[in-house]
């Protein structure tokens, strides 16, 4: 289940994000495995460079939660209390995600992520592959779904226990950003 703003950010604040956020060290990505309690390197699940924006004053953290607000009222209805840090991503030539879900518990604590946004930073033009997709069983997505959500500027909030996953990259490179909603474990 998911809430598309098709192209909500204009191309010039895009790329300005992007701009913004190369101006850092990006990281390879990893991802966490459970039965080790530890983060692990795996290219065969993901093979992306990330750099997390954890500075809170920063005019995205505000634009986000926007977004993750009004997709809340409109379509989930979750009980919400904050967001994670944003994650801005950079998939070059072969990046990719795997099949994931992005809930999980918040430190063996009561609380789980509960809605992901994610924001197409790249003019669609400049890319292939890439796709955000999410597990529909043998169903095709809507050809007019699949253009906006790769559209520049879109903005999709997804259930967290959604499984999805970022197709390779073929060409060109794919930005992205990020984040996660955390709220009181399900009842």
């Amino acid at each position: 289940m998911f809430y598309v703003f098709p192209r909500a950010i204009v191309p010039d604040v895009c790329e300005r994000i992007i701009k913004d956020c190369q101006q850092n060290i990006l990281k390879k990505a990893t991802v966490y495995d459970y039965d080790k309690a530890s983060s692990l390197d795996d290219p065969e699940i993901r093979k992306t460079s990330i750099h997390f924006i954890t500075d809170k004053e920063n005019k995205i953290n505000n634009l986000v939660w926007g977004f993750l607000r009004e997709a809340n009222k409109i379509q989930f209805n979750y009980d919400l209390e904050y967001f994670q840090p944003i994650q801005f991503g950079e998939y070059k030539n072969g990046g990719f995600y795997g099949w994931h879900q992005d809930q999980s518990n918040i430190d063996s604590s009561n609380e789980i992520r509960k809605l992901s946004l994610t924001l197409v930073l790249s003019d669609p033009d400049t890319f292939e592959g890439g796709e955000l997709q999410f597990y529909n069983g043998d169903r095709p997505m809507e050809d007019k779904v699949k253009n906006d959500i790769r559209s520049q500027g879109t903005v999709i909030v997804f259930d967290s226990r959604d499984w999805h996953r970022i197709t390779p990259v073929n060409k060109g490179v794919r930005y992205s950003i990020v984040c996660w909603t955390v709220g009181p474990n399900f009842k």
